[in-house]
């Protein structure tokens, strides 16, 4: 049965375990306590596909003498992405303002931002540099990017241009091979984690309550995110494949990461989904689908850049008891697209993240109304995950079509 179908399935189970069991204690302790672990699992998996998944892509696309388009692509798909997403934002809370919604967190102890973002921009620069690369590989359990720069370093020296280096290309893309088969049966087996982490998802929102009494914040996100998906993003696609790709086949077929993503909010756990997903459901070479989605964990996430932009404006409209002037929804939809490229730091708190920063890099000092926003995680940065997934299969497949190595995929060939 293909994934999209047993994932939809999951998450109906998981809503039917939430209304059946949500009120007893020790049903959430097991959901949580699952989700914890398999998010986990997600990284322990996630880890070796990226290091040597990345490592034999960006050597072979050096060898093919593709590195370039492949620069250029990625790059382009994630700032036009994020620009637009968070333009996007901005518009849509011109037109339909809403306040935003005081949860059970309102009024808490804002030290607990030192936990989840630095206190100053020096702070968050400096910690993008780790002292000991190898050190960092090895505790990158919460933080891509050293893994990714020792993988891109041994990449760029493995092309097999000379006769000694072949063999060590050849281990290294055999390796890779194995990754994807492991990363295809965590796909594959992927809808029964995705009962667990979902139940807990319903459960946390079931708890705090305050998404049922605050319906127009609610539909102005899932309106925001539908236009994103239905309308945003594929014209962006279409636009730059010049129209020669159906870009809502790529929305149907990357349905089971997107879910995961959704109750997740975990790049860790969905991006192995991911990444094998576009292999086999769009029909992108190994080597593009092993480089193009990590990367897009750094650098495509727009989404989490919108929702951020939202949840902002809306606080300061809260706060304010006010609309925001124009140039400062420009400002906040700015600020948003610029420190979501940092946001991997924090994964799984990206929008709040984001939020933070953005408000201190503007000099808005809200008096700790934004500490609301840490109740309403698993919706925002479930919400933002989400359409971040999408973007890293749109910005993969966008890159295999202008190298000309995207291949059509049939459904029954589907996972």
């Amino acid at each position: 049965m293909k994934t999209w179908i047993t994932y939809l399935a999951a998450t109906a189970f998981g809503l039917a375990g939430t209304l059946l069991f949500g009120d007893s204690g020790l049903y959430q302790q097991i959901m949580y306590t699952a989700t914890a672990l398999f998010i986990q699992l997600g990284g322990f998996i996630l880890i070796p596909i990226v290091f040597f998944g990345f490592s034999s892509g960006i050597a072979s696309l050096r060898k093919d003498s593709l590195g370039g388009t492949f620069t250029w692509t990625t790059t382009l798909w994630s700032i036009l992405s994020t620009l637009l997403l968070v333009a996007g934002g901005a518009v849509v809370f011109r037109f339909f303002p809403n306040v935003f919604p005081a949860s059970s967190s309102a009024g808490s102890e804002s030290s607990i931002i030192g936990a989840v973002a630095p206190q100053s921009l020096s702070t968050l620069f400096s910690s993008m540099l780790p002292v000991n690369p190898f050190y960092s590989l090895a505790s990158a359990e919460s933080f891509l990017l050293p893994v990714i720069v020792i993988a891109l370093l041994f990449g760029f020296f493995l092309k097999p241009n000379v006769e000694v280096i072949r063999p060590a290309y050849v281990t290294m893309n055999s390796l890779s091979e194995t990754m994807f088969r492991i990363a295809h049966a965590y796909s594959r087996i992927g809808h029964f984690m995705v009962f667990f982490t979902s139940s807990y998802w319903f459960t946390r929102l079931q708890n705090e309550g305050t998404i049922f009494v605050a319906g127009f914040f609610l539909v102005m996100l899932i309106l925001s995110t539908l236009a994103v998906l239905l309308i945003l993003l594929p014209l962006l696609f279409s636009l730059l494949t010049r129209f020669k790709v159906n870009p809502y086949k790529i929305l149907y077929r990357m349905i089971a990461p997107a879910i995961a993503a959704l109750f997740s909010g975990s790049i860790f756990f969905s991006s192995p989904m991911t990444i094998s997903h576009v292999r086999h459901n769009l029909g992108c070479q190994k080597r593009v689908s092993a480089t193009a989605v990590p990367l897009y964990t750094l650098i495509g996430r727009g989404g989490s850049a919108m929702i951020a932009t939202l949840s902002i404006t809306s606080l300061l409209y809260a706060a304010l008891g006010s609309m925001p002037s124009d140039k400062v929804i420009i400002l906040v939809a700015l600020a948003s697209a610029l420190f979501s490229y940092a946001s991997a730091l924090y994964l799984g708190f990206e929008v709040f993240f984001i939020t933070i920063i953005a408000l201190k890099f503007l000099k808005i000092d809200l008096y700790g109304a934004e500490m609301t926003l840490i109740a309403l995680m698993p919706i925002l940065n479930g919400f933002g995950s989400l359409i971040d997934s999408y973007i890293a299969a749109f910005g993969t497949a966008y890159t295999c079509q202008i190298m000309g190595v995207k291949h059509e995929s049939s459904y029954r060939d589907m996972l």
